[in-house]
């Protein structure tokens, strides 16, 4: 299992209140968790160089 700690802005807040009041789900963790399968991530690596992130 993995956690991750999202902050979101008031506007995004919103959105993700609306989705989990529009889909009847019962808090904003299940509205995100069901809202991230809409979106391709790419992870990167940020305080590394990639030469030696991707050795």
């Amino acid at each position: 299992m993995v956690k991750i700690l999202v902050e979101l802005s008031d506007e995004e807040d919103k959105i993700v209140d609306v989705y989990k009041v529009v889909n009847g789900l019962n808090s904003k963790q299940d509205a995100i968790r069901e809202m991230i399968r809409y979106f391709a991530v790419d992870i990167r690596p940020k305080n590394i160089e990639e030469k030696t992130y991707f050795k």
